[in-house]
């Protein structure tokens, strides 16, 4: 005889034996012709688990059947469940449901990666010197949250106990980082979800913050960086060189596939680069040298008996990334980071970050290309920002200026010796040396 499945006499409690069993609570309503719902809420059982534990089959029924209860309670009272109500939510409970949307793909955007290891962080599920979360703060009911409890110098702000990866005293630039991510939860909960709460962030005020660096990396640490950079694998090493001598941002450099390598023109396609609108935009980059250099020797037949010209891998039609790792995957951008971060670390190279190439580079480039010219390369649609970029050594301004200045003498000096040469002449021989130069420049610009 079949056992008799377990039922619940509240409405909307069933149970569910198919895979994991568990009680599943749903909960619809209509309102003025619409149908609506919450989704479904789950309360697992273990069939070994003792009376008491949460997994217990009475304690699971009972939890799912008050649930239940709740939500119909506050519907026929405020005419919308409980947890569509900002006082039914901790910080905590917000957090793991955004979380929960990131993991099953329900957001998609450039940032999820940044603000699914930022939520673990504050959750307590990350490492290093935030690795114990904040508890204080996230369990706390969302109603009882202020803006102080984020942003001050009260011994239990965020502000004051957020660390950065040295274990000091996380930068106002990090922090802002954070709070962008929590205010962007609380925006979700009330748009998407439809909970009527109260942001505390709908304001980031009073955290004034210069992102601006003017680090550049030397010729002798780039030398010694990448000395120590031959313990990693190669295509680490020429991600990294590339990333250097183009300008490149890391996720640029890794995105990279050989369709997009043009060898003929010595271009590269840099597909879905960062842009101030959030808009995937393309820029097309000059290859110099050394950055052709080291797509000419990865684009390399394993089987070829010489090495093939840029030309001759044209017509190839490779496919695939350009940069990969030991295991013929594509790299990733935190591969890279990792890698310089230790690289720089045995070279005794202090304060140098990865993005920092981007900034010896585009300097180089500020030299003797035109700013327009130079941002274009770099993918800089604002000057402003460009200009946070280039950083002149202004010794070497002081030199060009002199060099500049030398220029404008010396034609100036030549100017006056000319001038002096013709007044000596006669009326004739004046007209006729005035014909000269005309006929002379004239045959010049016609040989041009």
């Amino acid at each position: 005889m079949t056992k008799a499945k377990p039922r619940s006499s509240v409405p909307g409690v069933y149970y569910r034996d198919d895979g994991a069993p568990r009680w599943e609570v749903k909960v619809r309503w209509t309102k003025k012709g619409k149908r609506d719902s919450l989704p479904t809420v789950r309360y697992p059982v273990n069939p070994k688990a003792k009376p008491g534990d949460v997994d217990y089959f009475k304690r699971a029924r009972a939890d799912a059947e008050a649930y239940a209860i709740r939500e119909r309670q506050s519907l026929e009272t405020f005419g919308k469940p409980h947890a569509l109500r900002g006082d039914a939510w901790t910080l905590r409970a917000l957090l793991e449901r955004y979380l929960e949307d990131l993991e099953k793909g329900r957001i998609d955007h450039k940032a999820h990666r940044t603000e699914r290891s930022t939520i673990r962080m504050l959750l307590g599920q990350g490492k290093g010197h935030n690795a114990a979360g904040f508890p204080d703060l996230v369990d706390k009911w969302t109603r009882d949250l202020e803006y102080a409890d984020f942003v001050g110098d009260g011994a239990h702000s965020l502000q004051s106990l957020l660390k950065d990866r040295d274990g000091k005293p996380a930068g106002t630039g990090s922090l802002k980082r954070v709070l962008g991510v929590v205010r962007g939860v609380f925006m979700r909960a009330e748009r998407s979800w439809g909970i009527e709460i109260k942001n505390p962030l709908q304001e980031i005020k009073g955290l004034s913050v210069s992102d601006a660096r003017e680090r550049v990396v030397s010729a002798d640490e780039w030398k010694k960086i990448t000395k120590e950079l031959e313990q990693h694998e190669q295509g680490t090493q020429d991600a990294i060189a590339f990333a250097r001598f183009t300008a490149a941002r890391r996720a640029e450099v890794v995105k990279l596939d050989w369709p997009d390598i043009d060898f003929k023109n010595k271009t590269a396609r840099l597909r879905e680069t960062k842009s101030r609108t959030n808009v995937s935009v393309e820029r097309v980059i000059p290859l110099p040298a050394a950055a052709l250099s080291i797509v000419v020797r990865r684009a390399q037949p394993a089987d070829a008996k010489r090495p093939l010209t840029a030309e001759q891998l044209a017509a190839l039609g490779l496919s695939g990334p350009v940069f990969t790792s030991g295991k013929g995957k594509r790299l990733r951008p935190d591969t890279m980071t990792q890698a310089w971060t230790r690289a720089c670390a045995r070279a005794g190279v202090e304060g140098a970050r990865i993005h920092d190439l981007r900034h010896t580079r585009i300097t180089e480039l500020g030299r003797f290309l035109t700013a327009a010219e130079a941002a274009r390369v770099s993918g800089h649609t604002d000057l402003a920002t460009f200009f946070r970029y280039f950083n002149p050594d202004p010794v070497e301004t002081g030199k060009k200026i002199d060099a500049m200045e030398r220029g404008h003498q010396g034609k100036a000096d030549a100017i006056r010796k000319a001038a002096a040469t013709l007044a000596a002449l006669s009326n004739d021989d004046f007209a006729a040396a005035i014909v000269a130069a005309i006929a002379t420049r004239s045959r010049n610009a016609a040989g041009k």
